[in-house]
């Protein structure tokens, strides 16, 4: 029975790792699509995040399932309740890729201005936080965790000069206001992906030794 408890699991790891593989995809498509202001390309997004709610469901299942049949022993418990936080901070950065999306859209629409400055350095920021997560989620690096959490600093300081920057384009252009609004968003959505991301490494460190990082 241990055996059978043990196999599951491990296929609900290798069901969290896919859906983050899986998110790794949508940022690289979301930096892709904003980058082209591609209307076609963002709507694809907005149409596949319902896959992420799919897998969300079924993983959180998956776990609850586990829960009734088996008698999970502290350790255990600390996994199932940790990856069951970890799929729903997945699922709200797949559901940010599709709000930002939904401002390509917008973009897409008006007359074009430049990218603000910085936009892309914060998406990139969000692309390797995630990647680092999920290669310490494999591991359960509480080391590697603790410096996906100190890189959350940097994309708040980067959201606050990023608030700046468009607050002055606004007043030498008022005439883009509306498309820097839409700006202000992504950079937005973009911290807060990052802080999803904070969230996911802080609950690796507990699954591994049951302290949540500060």
């Amino acid at each position: 029975m241990r055996n059978i408890y043990t196999a599951e699991l491990d296929a609900i790891t290798h069901r969290v790792l896919k859906m983050g593989t899986r998110l790794e995809q949508a940022i690289d498509q979301t930096s892709q699509v904003l980058e082209n202001i591609d209307a076609a390309g963002a709507q694809r997004l907005i149409d596949g995040d319902d896959d992420f709610d799919t897998m969300e469901r079924s993983i959180e299942q998956h776990c609850l399932n586990l829960v009734a049949m088996q008698a999970p022993v502290a350790s255990d418990w600390r996994r199932i309740a940790s990856v069951m936080r970890m799929i729903s901070d997945l699922e709200r950065i797949a559901d940010h890729c599709s709000d930002i999306s939904e401002y390509v859209l917008k973009l897409a629409a008006q007359p074009r201005v430049p990218q603000p400055e910085g936009l892309s350095a914060m998406l990139t920021r969000v692309r390797e936080m995630l990647r680092a997560t999920v290669s310490a989620y494999v591991e359960l690096d509480v080391e590697a965790a603790k410096k996906i959490v100190h890189q959350d600093d940097a994309q708040d300081d980067a959201f606050e000069h990023m608030v700046g920057t468009l607050c002055e384009l606004m007043q030498k252009e008022p005439q883009n206001i509306t498309q820097y609004v839409d700006y202000l968003m992504i950079a937005k959505y973009l911290e807060r992906m990052s802080d999803h991301t904070t969230n996911l490494a802080e609950w690796i460190a507990y699954i591994a030794n049951g302290i949540l990082l500060d």
